[in-house]
């Protein structure tokens, strides 16, 4: 079975994943979302196809930054696609998620959303 099937499944199944090619998940941090990068998908469409799309579409920037994942979650009937970028420093997580757009980063290690 390929990575993207694989992916699309852990998606379904768990609610959402973090993934990027050759990395571990990561484990402390804080994720921000990369504004522009943001898809919906509603999720009785949403499959292998859709997600290798995505994953095409924006791997010359994961490939190209360490800190960048494909991060993916369900909430109702939407699956949500973005780039996160793991930051190590709260301060910078939270200067970096206002200066994106976003409207919440994502505590790792405490599985905390802290608005902004």
């Amino acid at each position: 079975m390929n990575a993207t099937v694989t992916l699309t499944q852990e998606i379904r199944i768990n609610g959402g994943a973090t993934y990027a090619p050759g990395r571990s998940v990561p484990m402390a941090g804080y994720m921000v979302s990369l504004h522009g990068s943001e898809r919906t998908i509603p999720l009785d469409a949403f499959g292998s196809a859709e997600l290798d799309n995505y994953i095409q579409e924006y791997a010359y920037r994961v490939d190209a930054d360490a800190r960048l994942f494909y991060g993916a979650w369900v909430d109702g009937e939407t699956v949500y696609l973005d780039l996160s970028m793991n930051v190590a420093d709260r301060a910078e997580a939270l200067l970096i998620g206002e200066f994106e757009s976003q409207l919440a980063i994502y505590d790792v290690a405490n599985g905390d959303v802290i608005t902004l």
